[in-house]
């Protein structure tokens, strides 16, 4: 089960405008002592007290820049789009996204900027049920919405996989949860916004869809033409399902929900857009690609890429591994050689296969974006993290291609403590990525619900062994034999930001989530704790810390009021 609020989208912009090298002894990460940097907090101070939101912020704030002097775009779950001066935490302006009279508003998508202006992506409900969803694009110079942009309805109806039916977008069926992403192409000026939906709840019947905006088209021509394209993730006109939640079953499904949104990677002028899918139904025969990673174009005309010999009697809960490793354009998660299967300690999956498990548990691999990395050999892996706790390695050019899966976490809960959030699974994230001398590195943030497994940060560097890549873990923080990491990381944190610094230091900025949050700073080479600070608020679960500088902006819940405000922090010199 997915509560309707429980995926959150993440945008960061980061300027290095301030020499923070680092120096002197670090003490070992198990020992949780911090030394090289200090927080100050400049904001809510009883000089700026910040301003306050009576709604829930749950997608990312973002920066713009459009100004002489930086502001704070913070978009509020009831519709209200509000920008804070960087400085002091003041309110510069702020709107409310047009609907309907006596409507209610869902604003959950973190928005995307373009110049200066901003897309945002909301759903309209009546008597709490979701009628419309809507976009529209705020002038940020002029602080209204910009009518040359007309607020867009999303619709569409596709074609299911044998033609004999349609399969229409069903407004109280889908849910904006994804990070809207912007892609330039030639020929346009305003280039394409790409707006992602899946369900909350996961309450049958639902898809995962995707929508390309011509943002051109959209101003010189209208709403009629501003849908330029639309990916269906479950080609399937019928949903039937027995159980309250319908991707148990692995029928239909596939949501684009994925907080961080898709991964756009831009590569010599190209670009691939790699989409996460949620859990549901698998079945290349009839065109469903739930629970994978899909690699399209601009224009998002998919063709999974896979062997048709090899894939006619396709299995979906059984698949052939010749199969999957023939797809070059979808990527199926698949235990590796060594691992352990699934077994989730109140023995839901004993008679299920690795795919009905991940469906049953909701392990859904579409709750991560992935990272790109290039290898020093020159090829291009990504790195996809999954709800169950693994960490899967995967060829660039070839998704089919697994070079390797690596449990990060252990599975929440055990025979005599009960997983808290079962549903909530291990991983949801994007990881970030460096390198330490000379080899990639990617850092993955885990939790655990439970009070017996330990849980925090690991870091894992990709090598190549006989030929071909491999993780090799590097460090985790906490150390698991560190009494703390049964107390730290019981929910979902915050997603981790990583700031390269003049002078060589890399640190990884990222929220613990409690009555008082507490935001770390790691250092990206070991590991090693460089700053620590016990927050005024919560923190906010998977939104991504916007760094500035000197400066870090964190969402944060208030526990005296229950209101949300904006922390702010100035990094400075540790004593």
């Amino acid at each position: 089960m997915k509560p309707s609020l429980s995926r959150f989208p993440a945008f960061v912009f980061f300027a290095c405008s301030v020499f923070l090298s680092a120096c002197g002894t670090i003490n070992n990460p198990a020992s949780l002592q911090t030394g090289v940097f200090k927080l100050e907090k400049f904001f809510p101070t009883t000089r700026f007290p910040s301003l306050t939101f009576n709604a829930s912020v749950i997608a990312s704030p973002v920066l713009d820049v459009s100004h002489s002097q930086p502001r704070l775009i913070v978009p509020v779950s009831d519709g209200e789009v509000a920008a804070l001066d960087a400085e002091t935490g003041t309110l510069l302006w702020k709107l409310k996204v047009p609907r309907s009279e006596g409507q209610e508003v869902q604003l959950i998508a973190t928005p995307v900027m373009i110049g200066d202006k901003l897309v945002v992506s909301y759903q309209c409900l009546e008597q709490g049920v979701r009628t419309r969803h809507q976009l529209a694009v705020i002038d940020l110079k002029d602080h209204r919405f910009d009518d040359r942009f007309p607020v867009l309805t999303v619709t569409a109806e596709q074609a299911t996989a044998d033609g004999k039916a349609t399969v229409k977008f069903n407004p109280p069926t889908a849910y904006s949860h994804a990070a809207l992403k912007h892609i330039n192409r030639p020929g346009t000026r305003q280039g394409y916004v790409y707006a992602a939906y899946g369900n909350a709840a996961d309450v049958q019947p639902f898809h995962g869809w995707v929508f390309e905006i011509d943002m051109d088209a959209w101003q010189q021509q209208g709403v009629e033409k501003a849908i330029k394209n639309v990916l269906l993730t479950t080609a399937e006109a019928d949903c039937p399902v027995t159980m309250e939640y319908g991707t148990q079953e692995m029928i239909c499904g596939g949501g684009v929900w994925v907080p961080s949104g898709p991964l756009v990677a831009e590569t010599k002028g190209d670009v691939d857009l790699f989409i996460p899918t949620g859990n549901g139904q698998v079945d290349l025969l009839r065109h469903d690609y739930a629970n994978a990673v899909m690699r399209v174009k601009p224009g998002l005309q998919f063709d999974a890429g896979c062997d048709t010999q090899l894939c006619a009697n396709f299995n979906p809960v059984k698949p052939d591994e010749a199969c999957l490793a023939s797809c070059k354009n979808l990527f199926i998660p698949r235990l590796a050689k060594g691992n352990a299967p699934i077994k989730p300690p109140y023995h839901e999956c004993d008679n299920k296969d690795f795919w009905e498990c991940l469906a049953w548990m909701d392990y859904d691999l579409g709750a991560n974006t992935p990272v790109k990395i290039a290898m020093p050999d020159g090829r291009e892996v990504l790195v996809q993290a999954g709800k169950d706790g693994g960490a899967y390695l995967i060829d660039a050019g070839h998704l089919g291609t697994q070079y390797d899966r690596l449990q990060v976490a252990p599975l929440c809960g055990s025979p005599t403590d009960l997983c808290k959030l079962s549903w909530a699974g291990m991983i949801v994230t994007q990881p970030v990525q460096t390198q330490v001398n000379g080899d990639p590195v990617v850092v993955i943030p885990a939790f655990s619900a439970d009070q017996t497994h330990p849980s925090g940060v690991t870091a894992l560097k990709i090598v190549l062994e006989n030929g071909q890549p491999k993780f090799k873990p590097f460090w985790k923080f906490p150390e698991s034999q560190h009494p703390e990491a049964l107390k730290m990381f019981r929910s979902h944190p915050s997603f981790p930001v990583l700031t390269a610094h003049l002078g060589g230091q890399e640190i990884i900025w990222l929220v613990d989530i409690g009555t008082h949050g507490t935001l770390y700073g790691i250092r990206a080479k070991d590991g090693a704790m460089v700053a620590k600070q016990t927050l005024q608020g919560t923190g906010r679960q998977l939104t991504l810390p916007l760094i500035v500088g000197d400066k870090i902006y964190l969402v944060s819940k208030m526990p005296d009021t229950g209101k949300v405000a904006l922390e702010a922090y100035r990094i400075g010199w540790g004593e």
